[in-house]
């Protein structure tokens, strides 16, 4: 669990530059931030975000707008939308804590599970933003080798994250 907190903070804190990424709106109307995603992760733009895939196909990352007063329901909605995915959650797992990206507040929550393809490590990170009643949700969903084999590229996207309102 250790190494899914260092790699969930380092995604969220550290901010390398960016080769060849394409800018996304968050949502596309009336953004609220914007992120940078890597090209040869193939980001797909969706209702309200963006989703993507590492190259080595090891982890998904996405990033929407989310609306909600508190990061309660919200938290609750990420954690439901993992299960209908197929990830099984170690409810024991699950820790949590406040941080910062780019000096945004917000709250981290990282739990392991499984999958169909075994053990898997994901978090999701509600960042506020300034706009009234809207969230950044960041979900994180991977192995622990993919974690960490893609952890520079990981920690570009989440330190290209920038509010517009």
């Amino acid at each position: 669990m250790k190494i899914v907190a260092a790699i969930s903070l380092a995604l969220w804190l550290v901010a390398p530059s960016m080769a060849s990424a394409g800018t996304f709106p968050i949502p596309d109307e009336n953004p609220i931030a914007t992120v940078s995603i890597p090209e040869a992760w193939s980001p797909k733009p969706y209702d309200g975000g963006v989703e993507a895939t590492s190259p080595d196909g090891d982890v998904y990352v996405a990033v929407e707008s989310v609306a909600a007063k508190d990061v309660g329901p919200a938290t609750e909605d990420g954690i439901h939308w993992f299960t209908k995915q197929g990830v099984d959650i170690d409810a024991k797992s699950i820790k949590t804590q406040d941080i910062k990206v780019n000096g945004m507040e917000a709250f981290d929550v990282e739990m392991l599970g499984k999958d169909k393809d075994g053990p898997t490590q994901v978090s999701m990170t509600l960042v506020k933003t300034n706009a009234n009643d809207k969230f950044l949700m960041l979900y994180f969903w991977g192995s622990e080798a993919g974690g960490k084999a893609n952890a520079t590229a990981l920690t570009a996207i989440a330190s290209s994250l920038q509010a517009t309102k």
